[in-house]
């Protein structure tokens, strides 16, 4: 970080057993801070150099040790400050870098997952310098050479000890399959959105450590770098990046959209339809392959093994569970089958879900739909636009009773990623369960769509003449945004005015699945 501006670059950093002396060199300047420069560095994890002359220099070096945060056995950081003063102008540089005992190239591993607790350590120029300091984890991908990392970074006033912003960090990068490096880009946001970059590698005989140098950008013109120092820490779960296949534990927050009925048999409900939407919980253990279903709001909480997967059932599009409760009712869960053997739809990181209570004498049928998956960061929505096609799954019920309808059709959606916008259209086509006849719902659109920070979606139904008929809420899916899913309820018509509907007016509750297929 430079005079206002902040970017990546090569340093080196050498130190002389000889005199105890270490020597900083970068961007054609450079540095020796021997012992005679030592000062108080005010924190018992850091050593500090300070030389003070026309030029004023300091150097901050983390110390080693086996435990806490900054204190690390391989890797070590450091920050080299450097101030002329010539009249009225200030030339100021702030270099972080990380150094230590590198992994060798051909000790690096190539297969596996490793987890890292990381610390941040940085400076950030608002209207005066300021001092930052984080914490996070880091994951990467031996094999596929994917790597991520993301935490909280908070900005301090060194001068009074107040905090000035807290805001959370995103960074992402490749490993080369070759060397031992990575690279990529490097976010954060407090109420003000960075764009950057960090570089890195592993240290220690086996990557028990790792460490980078980051830097910051925000269209306000504020800048802000620093370093990041991790070890590996077997007691942070690893998450999953792609649903092909799971591998790890995990819990999936979703929305779903539910109607509940009288269910009257023979593929027909009572005049009692209900839609409700609200939030539940599908949570999965990687040693037992089996789901937990979660709603503490209505008491549910049930767990679906392989034990009840429902072979007959059970095919290349749709894995289906069931089994009968203590209450003597069916529970079933079906869950989309993910990966490109799917012939309904090829999905790697967006899914769907349906949630069933049988119908009993004290209670009436419940049919919840829900999507799920590996969503997309919010630093990682696209720039631009993007179109999306997609799939309906679903069920129906008329207002004043009758055939119950399992849905299918088809979606599309526009995105607007720069505006945070999107349109799009449903168009859901009905199957009745009572005598297999097709029912063309007919073609809505969406209105008032929303891409939120997090890339969540949100927008209304609405008919021809846009009046309001229902939701949809989802959210973009994949680490590029390339799938979209979300739960839709809704009804046929619009009953604002205080009608009853016609004899044919249905409620609609199901999910959108799909693909980006363009820009």
């Amino acid at each position: 970080m430079e005079n206002g501006q902040a970017a990546s670059g090569a340093l080196t950093i050498a130190y002389d057993a000889g005199s105890r002396s270490y020597t900083i060199s970068t961007a054609g300047r450079s540095a020796t801070f021997a012992p005679a420069d030592l000062v108080e560095s005010g924190s018992p994890d850091f050593i500090s150099f300070e030389k003070l002359g026309t030029t004023s220099e300091a150097l901050t070096l983390t110390r080693p040790g086996t435990s806490g945060a900054l204190t690390y056995r391989y890797v070590g950081g450091g920050a080299w400050e450097r101030a002329t003063v010539s009249g009225d102008q200030l030339d100021f540089s702030y270099d972080p870098f990380t150094y230590g005992i590198e992994t060798p190239d051909t000790s690096l591993a190539r297969t596996g997952t490793g987890v890292y607790a990381v610390s941040l350590v940085g400076a950030r120029a608002m209207e005066a310098p300021y001092a930052m300091a984080g914490s996070g984890t880091l994951q990467v991908d031996f094999l596929s050479g994917s790597l991520a990392s993301s935490g909280v970074l908070t900005s301090i006033d060194v001068g009074t000890g107040l905090i000035k912003g807290i805001g959370v960090y995103f960074g992402e990068a490749s490993v080369s399959s070759t060397a031992n490096n990575f690279s990529g880009d490097f976010f954060m946001d407090d109420g003000t959105r960075f764009t950057g970059g960090w570089a890195g590698r592993f240290y220690g005989p086996g990557a028990e450590e790792v460490g980078a140098a980051w830097h910051l950008t925000s269209a306000d013109g504020q800048v802000a770098a620093g370093y990041m120092l991790g070890r590996q820490d077997g007691t942070i779960e690893p998450v999953n990046w792609t649903l092909t296949p799971l591998v790890f534990d995990q819990g999936f927050a979703h929305r779903f959209s539910e109607l509940s009925f009288t269910d009257l048999g023979g593929g027909r409900s009572a005049d009692n339809a209900e839609l409700l939407r609200s939030d539940a919980y599908l949570g999965y253990d990687a040693d037992t392959a089996t789901y937990r279903y979660l709603d503490t709001a209505r008491g549910i909480d049930m767990d679906f093994s392989p034990a009840q997967l429902v072979a007959a059932e059970t095919d290349a599009r749709l894995a289906v569970y069931s089994f009968t409760g203590s209450d003597g009712l069916t529970y079933r869960l079906t869950l989309n089958q993910p990966g490109a053997g799917n012939p309904a739809i090829q999905l790697s990181y967006a899914s769907f879900g349906r949630w069933e209570r049988a119908q009993a004498s004290a209670s009436d049928r419940i049919d919840r739909w829900f999507t799920w998956g590996i969503r997309t960061n919010g630093f990682q929505i696209p720039s631009g636009t993007g179109e999306f096609a997609g799939i309906i799954q679903g069920t129906a019920a008329r207002f004043r009773g009758g055939p119950v309808y399992a849905l299918s059709g088809t979606s599309n959606f526009s995105m607007d990623f720069a505006g945070g916008t999107f349109t799009g259209s449903l168009n859901p086509i009905g199957t009745s369960l009572s005598d297999g006849a097709t029912r063309d719902f007919g073609t809505f659109a969406f209105a008032r769509g929303a891409i939120d920070l997090d890339a969540g979606l949100t927008a209304d139904i609405v008919n021809n003449n846009n009046a309001y008929l229902g939701f949809f809420e989802g959210a973009l899916y994949g680490p590029r945004a390339t799938e979209v899913a979300g739960s839709f309820g809704m009804q046929t018509e619009n009953t604002d005015s205080g009608g009853a509907g016609s004899s044919s007016a249905a409620y609609l509750s199901g999910v959108i699945v799909g693909t980006r297929t363009g820009n």
